[in-house]
């Protein structure tokens, strides 16, 4: 999909430099809705067959800055509402799903004189950072728009335990499909937009640290976001 999408991209980069057109900068705002659900379960199924599951939303205000080319208006949509090439960044962080935690209970090494029980309590959630969206916006018809995108964010897994065998299932980077709908204007060098997004992140999968008998988790993330933004064209 990255490749396809990138091919795209630059061959309509390459078509605006025949074509009259202009940059534009920006901020937006959203309220998006973030839905998450993850699955832990043994590696190969052999030391624990039980499967752990938990799914979450939230609902959060988010900002992020922009940068954009416009080539001219196409005929058949309204003033400022051309074929769109950009990049989107969201910067900071933020928490993906509530805190999760289950209660453990470890026992002494198997042939021990005695038989004594340790109380683990294992905590995990998840942070994500690093977001950025490469979009293409199409005119539809007046002043609605089709918006693509490739998005790509980093993902931090903050897990802790307070027991000798708790271990880590590290970090990794997800990719993500972004689709949207939209209308746009613009007033002298001002430049605005109001729409509707989805995006949808490919399956995340991380195998623990312990790499002989630990766990896997599989996570799918979906957001759904409604925003405006604002931008100043040169």
């Amino acid at each position: 999909m990255k490749k396809i999408f990138l091919t795209i991209a630059l061959a309509l980069f390459s078509f605006s430099t025949l074509n009259a057109g202009g940059f534009s900068v920006g901020v937006k705002g959203s309220y998006i809705e973030i839905e998450a659900s993850g699955t832990e379960a043994d590696k190969d199924g052999t030391a624990d067959t039980s499967t752990r599951t938990k799914s979450v939303e939230n609902d959060a205000f988010i900002a992020a800055i922009y940068a954009e080319y416009s080539m001219d208006d196409a005929s058949w949509g309204a003033e400022g509402n051309g074929i769109t090439i950009g990049l989107e960044h969201i910067p900071g962080s933020a928490d993906v799903s509530d805190k999760f935690s289950r209660t453990d209970t470890e026992l002494s090494i198997t042939g021990d004189v005695d038989t004594a029980s340790n109380t683990v309590v294992r905590t995990a959630s998840a942070e994500v950072d690093n977001f950025n969206n490469l979009y293409l916006e199409l005119p539809l018809y007046n002043s609605i728009f089709l918006r693509t995108g490739y998005t790509e964010m980093d993902v931090t897994t903050l897990e802790t335990g307070d027991g000798g065998n708790s271990s880590t299932y590290g970090n990794t980077t997800v990719d993500g499909l972004n689709l949207g709908i939209g209308f746009k204007g613009i007033s002298g060098n001002m430049t605005w937009k109001l729409a509707y997004e989805q995006t949808d992140f490919d399956t995340l999968s991380l195998n623990s640290s312990q790499s002989d008998k630990g766990n896997k988790i599989t996570a799918d993330l979906d957001t759904t976001e409604v925003n405006f933004s604002l931008g100043y064209r040169f």
